[in-house]
Formats: structure tokens, C-alpha cells, sequence
């Protein structure tokens, strides 16, 4: 189609040249056909090959771009998954924690040692008019990062969980155990000094914890474990500020006993 169109046009154009190099109407005998067709012919074929090639440069050039931008894509995905910390609070990221539970897990079920999963949170302290409700979240949360990488055991993991919710995997840890760690978070927590810049005064912060144990009866996978720790949390924060709770498949989500509440 292409070939013809262009072939058209450049009999056409023939045509006009041999009219105006003759001055006058030229006589379509076979020769002056001939003179008019081939030349015209032979350009057309020319443009056809030309424009074919051209465009088929240019499907050329958008399949590499396109190609290219698909490989950006998929390196900013990997370099995405390949950062292993949080910029807000220094911890590790989700991508990274998922992957490590998953280890853990199978860890703890191969060998039959305890795996204790934290859940940490913010208590929500807006409504009652308490001063860190002046503070930024994102300053508390950083602050809350800091004390956690100083106070984890080299091999504990701990993440910015989602939002607000930080978690910690205590590999090689029983109930006992995660609830001392909560009981050392919350006391780091209620000692450390925030500061505002609209507010003067050093206040303490308080959260509330889920805790969560693996492999036990009826949590037996990394999704179970994840869905045990947050019952357990919701537990914490429906009992009030600055609470502790310990989910146990028998007998529900065991509350806080009188010295893990913090004094004041």
C-alpha cells in the first residue's frame, strides 16, 4: 500500500517535471511513459524501503525504551527489597522481617526452641490531652527505634512492623522472656526524656504489647504467630495504656500481672 501511494506520487511528480521541461502537454507515447513510469517506479521503491526502514527504526527505538524502563522497574523493586532499615527509626524493614520469621520459624519447629514475636505501639494519648500527644509521630517513633537497636540482643530482629506498630523476633525466647524484654522496653520507655520544640518539659511515653509464642498448639505457622500477636496487642490497648499481653492458645490472651505495669 505504501509502495503504491508513494509510486502515485512520484509518477505525478514525473509527470509535473516533464510538462515543465517540455513547455507544453507531453505526448504519452511508450517512451515518454517509459521516461515518466520507471524514474517514478524506481523513487517510489526507494521512499517505500526508506519510510519501512524508518518505521521500523522506530518500533525499534519505543521496544528499547520500553524494555529499559521495565528493567528500572524491576531494579528499583529489587533495590527496594534489598534495603534492609527503616529510615525513620533505624529499625529493620518489613520485607526484611518477613523473610527472617519465615527462617525462625522453621528454626524454632526443626530444633523445638521457643520464638516470641513483640508487637509495640503507641498508646494514643490525644484524647486524654497528654503532652506527647504535642510531639510528632515520627520523632517519637525514631525515638522509640533508638532504644530498641540499644537494648536488642545481636540476634533479635526488630522492624517497623506497619504505621505506628513496631514488632520484635525473639528467636530462642519463651513467654518468660518476651515478657521481660516488654518489661525493659516499657521501663527505657518511661525513663527516657522527649523533648518538643513547643514543649519545655521532659515527658515520658508509654505502649502497649503483644507477645506471642511459637511453635505451640494451634500456632503452627508464621501466619498464625502474626495473627496471635495481634490479638494479643489489641488485648494491650482495649485494657488500657501501658499494657502487656501474652496470647495463649488454651486459655485466650493472659493478662498482665501487677509488677509489669509501669508505676505512675
Amino acid at each position: 500500500m505504501v509502495f503504491v501511494l508513494a509510486s502515485g506520487i512520484a509518477v505525478g511528480l514525473s509527470y509535473v517535471a516533464v510538462l515543465v521541461g517540455q513547455g507544453a502537454r507531453p505526448d504519452l507515447s511508450a517512451t515518454t511513459v517509459a521516461s515518466i513510469a520507471l524514474p517514478a517506479l524506481v523513487s517510489g521503491f526507494v521512499m517505500t524501503v526508506y519510510i519501512a526502514w524508518d518505521l521500523r527504526h522506530a518500533r525499534a527505538a519505543e521496544d528499547e525504551v520500553s524494555e529499559l524502563n521495565a528493567q528500572l522497574v524491576r531494579k528499583e523493586i529489587q533495590i527496594d527489597r534489598l534495603s534492609t532499615v527503616d529510615d525513620l527509626t533505624g529499625l529493620n524493614t518489613r520485607y526484611y522481617f518477613d523473610e527472617n520469621l519465615d527462617l525462625e520459624f522453621k528454626r524454632a519447629e526443626r530444633f523445638g526452641r521457643p520464638l516470641s514475636l513483640l508487637l509495640i505501639e503507641l498508646d494514643d494519648t490525644e484524647q486524654f490531652g497528654h503532652p506527647a500527644s504535642k510531639l510528632s509521630k515520627n520523632y517519637l517513633l525514631s525515638e522509640i527505634g533508638a532504644i530498641l537497636r540499644s537494648s536488642l540482643r545481636a540476634h533479635d530482629i526488630g522492624c517497623r512492623y506497619r504505621g505506628e506498630t513496631l514488632a520484635v523476633l525473639l528467636p530462642e525466647t519463651d513467654a518468660a522472656g518476651a515478657r521481660t524484654v516488654a518489661a525493659k522496653t516499657r521501663s527505657m520507655l518511661g525513663a527516657h526524656e522527649f523533648f518538643g520544640r513547643r514543649f519545655g518539659a521532659a515527658i515520658g511515653l508509654s505502649v502497649s504489647q503483644g507477645i506471642a509464642i511459637a511453635p505451640v498448639p494451634g500456632v503452627d505457622s508464621t501466619e498464625q504467630l502474626l495473627r496471635a500477636a495481634e490479638e494479643a496487642l489489641v488485648a494491650a490497648r482495649t485494657a488500657g495504656f501501658d499494657q502487656v499481653r501474652v496470647y495463649e492458645c488454651a486459655a485466650g490472651v493472659e493478662p498482665a500481672s501487677e509488677d509489669e505495669r509501669l508505676a505512675g
